[in-house]
């Protein structure tokens, strides 16, 4: 990919008297007080006038003085102090480039099209936002398939009729279009139908070699991302330009990781890598339609491969032998390594007569050489690394992950930037764990919410422990009568899909109200629909203890059944246990001091909410290391009486 230089680009913002900046080579000055009077401007012109947040402006003092000091700064923001315009003000009076990563779309969506905007409009900054490639339509890719009467995946497979359909829509929606970002495409579109019309990186032809190259969606993208001032991505995109050496985003100084508290995962996994046997089997069939018979034999010896090699993890997996591999998996790679290297050549050697001939090649070309570096690197597991398996779908992958990120990040990334990491929650451990300590302040801004008014922390009195036999009886009893207090309005929120659905099948039939539970839609659908229907409860998991906002009259009550710790037996906790003197304090506590604080954090998003968290799990109450928890939790109003929960939640109710 092609690499940005930064003295090449056009500068965006012209420094003169009334910017607030003077730039001394490697000296950046914000001055502190204009960037306090442009967030004045900005929030007075808000909707309802805006209001003035002491937290706000503390904030965008650190933030500009952490950037004109070129040091890291790490910020814990409580719900409400309003962060994104704290950071987005000082980076847009910087004259130069900040890389905005976010570890959920949500709040990307929400930079990209309110926050950022905003802050441009009254500064000389450009805003961008940069996705992964196979988020864009691929021009060439839809021009091959809007050729043909017979639509066909690249392996030769026809495709099915409803997924045909959609593409034709796609494809429809592609003459309109002035991006090509699937998530503007007006319909649910289905993975399927997407892939057939979208590339990898590995599969792109490149801008100069493409027929499509000058108006290819994704070079468009990073075009705007170059001449950008503040520049929103994912921080999974991040990771991925740090894991290729620095090419995927243009050249940068400074950089802010919003929902900092995602990253030590995020970026674990990134830079490491993940092989499962249906890798082998795509490229088997791409090659049986590039190569045809003369190397048929070859392609099925990798299908069958690939077909051993999932018998054999799987054997593993359910052993509960989840780190490392057996005899019979590093076997059958060894075979698919060899497999893969002779595909790989074939596929060099074949000669092309025709751009939609060449783009074929390369699109089976490029996954291919790829998944023989994966093959390598699995087979070359380096110190600091974690090799484990683990089931995504249907079959268990193999996944690389580093265990400690820490030395990655202070050679490749932490020297050559100037980074402010924030969030509404920030575990005690992440600046240790992400190779920070010693080298970035922290700071905490209390939320501007009265907790203590309008919110009430209930932990049961009369309740079993989590492991007990009638645990689960008793969480369906609890919620029954907690969701009928509050009529509804309920996010319950689980550790455990199995026990979700287990509690949402005895509690429905039980209620009055409308139960939805996370799986039946998609996820914006779902939460939509939550939403919109005032009485509704949604049972749900992981994903979303974090990054869904419904404030005001559609929830009054966030459940919890436990408290979050890694379950037992993950691989990369444990990895990480292996590696500290306290494990407990240092990993485990940390863990789900921060996901207990999202989970509660999902009631009170603005002023005016009003309700209750329970956490259906006795050990916030009367554990040895519950202090540790509560010094992560807003300053909530506890309490143990059941009776005047209800009494709470049917007064919110009746006020609605």
């Amino acid at each position: 990919m092609d690499s940005f230089d930064p003295d090449e680009l056009v500068t965006d913002v012209e420094p003169d008297d009334e910017s607030g900046i003077q730039l001394d080579r490697d000296v950046v000055n914000i001055d502190v007080e204009r960037a306090l009077q442009l967030l004045a401007q900005i929030t007075n012109e808000l909707p309802g006038g805006g209001e003035d947040r002491e937290a706000q402006q503390l904030m965008v003092r650190s933030v500009a003085e952490s950037f004109s000091r070129r040091e890291h700064h790490i910020i814990e923001a409580g719900t409400g102090v309003g962060k994104s315009l704290a950071y987005l003000v000082p980076a847009a009076m910087l004259n130069q480039r900040v890389v905005i990563a976010t570890a959920t779309k949500n709040l990307q969506d929400q930079l990209a099209s309110k926050d950022a905007p905003t802050v441009s409009a009254h500064t000389k900054s450009r805003v961008a936002v940069l996705k992964g490639r196979n988020n864009y339509l691929c021009r060439n890719r839809a021009h091959a398939v809007g050729g043909t009467g017979q639509m066909s995946f690249d392996d030769g497979s026809e495709v099915p009729s409803g997924v045909a359909d959609q593409m034709r829509r796609i494809l429809a929606w592609s003459n309109e279009t002035t991006t090509g970002d699937r998530d503007e495409v007006p319909f649910e579109v289905d993975q399927r139908a997407w892939r057939g019309l979208s590339v990898t990186p590995q599969e792109c032809l490149g801008r100069t070699q493409c027929p499509q190259g000058a108006s290819c969606f994704t070079e468009l993208a990073r075009d705007r991302a170059a001449e950008s001032s503040l520049l929103i991505v994912n921080t999974h995109l991040y990771a991925a330009h740090l894991a290729s050496g620095s090419m995927l985003l243009p050249a940068h100084e400074f950089v802010v990781f919003d929902e900092a508290h995602e990253i030590l995962n995020i970026f674990a996994s990134l830079l490491g890598t993940s092989l499962n046997p249906g890798r082998l089997r795509a490229l088997a069939a791409a090659a049986r339609s590039l190569l045809g018979a003369d190397m048929a034999d070859t392609a099925l010896d990798l299908v069958n491969c690939a077909d051993r090699l999932a018998g054999a993890l799987q054997i593993q997996f359910d052993a509960g032998q989840l780190t490392g591999l057996d005899e019979d998996p590093r076997r059958e790679l060894e075979r698919a390594t060899e497999l893969v290297t002779r595909l790989v050549e074939a596929l060099r050697a074949v000669e092309t007569a025709g751009a939609d001939a060449e783009a074929r090649k390369i699109r089976g070309l490029g996954p291919a050489i790829h998944l023989a570096n994966d093959l390598e690197r699995v087979g070359k597991i380096r110190d600091g690394e974690l090799l484990f398996l683990a089931r995504r779908d249907r079959e268990v992958d193999i996944e690389v992950s580093l265990v400690d990120v820490g030395p990655r990040l202070q050679e490749d990334l932490w020297e050559n930037v100037t980074a402010v990491l924030t969030s509404a929650t920030i575990p005690d451990s992440l600046a240790r764990d992400l190779g920070l300590e010693g080298d970035a302040t922290s700071e905490h801004f209390d939320s501007p919410f009265d907790y203590q008014k309008n919110s009430l922390l209930y932990v049961p009195d009369d309740f079993p422990s989590r492991n007990d036999d009638g645990a689960e009886e008793a969480i369906i009893e609890e919620l029954i009568g907690l969701i009928n207090a509050a009529g509804g309005r309920t996010l319950a929120l689980f550790t455990n899909r199995s026990v979700m659905n287990r509690v949402a099948d005895a509690v429905e039939p039980r209620l009055d109200t409308p139960v939805l539970v996370q799986g039946t839609l998609s996820r914006q659908r779902i939460i939509e629909q939550f939403r919109d229907d005032a009485e509704a409860s949604l049972f749900a998991v992981t994903s979303f203890w974090q990054g869904i906002d419904v404030p005001g009259h559609s929830l009054s009550l966030v459940t919890i059944d436990r408290l979050p710790f890694a379950v037992p037996g993950d691989p990369l906790a444990e990895a990480r246990r292996s590696r500290s003197t306290k494990p407990f304090y240092e990993v485990d506590l940390p863990r789900a001091a921060m996901l207990l604080a999202q989970g509660v954090g999902r009631l009170i998003r603005n002023k005016n909410d009003r309700g209750v968290v329970a956490v259906l799990d006795t050990r916030l109450a009367e554990s040895s290391y519950r202090s540790s928890l509560f010094r992560k939790l807003p300053p909530m109003k506890r309490t143990r009486d059941r009776a005047a929960v209800h009494a709470f939640l049917a007064e919110l109710r009746e006020a609605q």
